[in-house]
């Protein structure tokens, strides 16, 4: 009999048998193991948050930075499937390009110049659009800038313009537009348009890397904090996707601009690029870049079906598979004395709900 004082894991993890069943049915899609782990995840856990948006027809969604790449792929998808948009902008030649692919004097289409990094401007923006269209349901935090400095050597210039737009930008439109989407009371949604530098570095953009992972704990802490309201959240992780990121340096406001000499010169592994291929082989690896509407619809479909986690770019599956089980294997196994033992060892529900939710519904008509 194992002491009070001496407790081995699988004893304080015994209450949560069931639970641990849902994750277990991982790989089973559709079999009758994946229908157990839902019942088990629901006797312990309860259901999954139901999707607070599941028809975007008729909706009005603001997209940051949509008058290019990702941002405007979610503006066109959206627009296919009924919504009335608001694109936000600030560069006007990019927005003149963005509206041939919109009918002329759309009535469900707006567009608004939005510097995402002014708070006030948030503030006049989405008093904008309720004049404009009324309530907002979708928000799309879609803003951002790619710059390449090293987190090590990256200036305060680079850190302090990085985190105000990839960063702050996200932490305003939240802060405006969650009471908004409360106070209305109808099924919303937010998501942040995050990276798959977000979830595994080694990019050597060490600056960027940092503001993506801080954007996934914003998101992932909202998923806990609203999950029982009429708010549902997701959080896109894309990887190579064909956009106008590698021209973020165009925008940085000039007093954010570095002094000559003022980065310091890259520390660091040059990572080796593959070698070239000869003519009429297979092309190089790792080169394809994903058409930003297939991107739209990634985060359309995530958005209807209330998915914590957007992934849609399978190629880097080992890599972020790698880090968790580096994670996993630090952990020691070891017997934990009873007062150290927590109620609750799964923290939230969320994750587990989350498993059995894409169990439910992992195959996706994405084309």
């Amino acid at each position: 009999m194992s002491s009070p004082d001496n407790v081995d894991r699988r004893s304080f993890l015994g209450g949560l048998a069931l639970a641990a069943g849902a994750t277990a049915a991982v790989g089973t899609v559709g079999s009758r193991e994946a229908s157990s782990a839902e019942a088990a995840a629901a006797a312990v856990l309860g259901a999954s948050q139901p999707p607070p948006l599941p028809s975007v027809e008729g909706k009005v969604a603001y997209i940051t930075g949509a008058s290019s790449g990702i941002g405007l792929g979610i503006a066109r998808v959206l627009h296919d499937a009924g919504a009335k948009v608001v694109i936000g902008y600030i560069d006007e030649a990019q927005l003149q390009d963005a509206l041939k692919f919109f009918p002329p004097n759309d009535p469900r289409l707006h567009t608004i110049r939005h510097d995402v990094t002014d708070r006030d401007g948030w503030v006049r923006t989405a008093d904008e659009i309720d004049r404009k269209f009324g309530k907002t349901h979708l928000l799309v935090n879609n803003a951002g800038v790619g710059l390449q400095a090293q987190a090590a050597t990256g200036s305060y210039k680079d850190w302090e313009w990085g985190l105000n737009v990839n960063l702050w930008g996200c932490v305003y439109g939240v802060h405006t537009f969650v009471p908004r989407m409360l106070a209305h009371g109808e099924g919303s949604h937010i998501v942040s348009v995050c990276s798959t530098s977000g979830i595994l570095p080694g990019s050597g953009a060490g600056v960027y890397v940092v503001t993506k992972f801080a954007v996934a704990g914003l998101m992932e802490e909202l998923r806990q904090e609203l999950h029982e309201t009429t708010i549902g959240t997701s959080l896109y992780y894309p990887g190579q996707t064909a956009t106008n990121l590698g021209q973020s340096e165009r925008y940085r406001p000039e007093a954010l601009k570095n002094a000559p000499g003022e980065t310091t010169q890259r520390v660091g592994p040059t990572r080796t690029p593959p070698p070239a291929r000869p003519a009429g082989q297979a092309p190089t690896p790792g080169l394809a870049q994903m058409d930003p509407l297939e991107a739209g619809k990634w985060v359309v479909d995530g958005i209807v079906h209330n998915d914590l986690f957007i992934f849609s770019h399978p190629e880097w599956k080992p890599g972020i598979k790698m880090r968790f089980d580096a994670m996993l294997a630090s952990i020691p196994d070891r017997k934990l004395p009873l007062e150290r033992i927590p109620a609750d060892p799964l923290r939230t529900p969320v994750y587990a709900r989350e498993v059995v939710h894409r169990l439910q519904s992992r195959v996706r008509s994405i084309t």
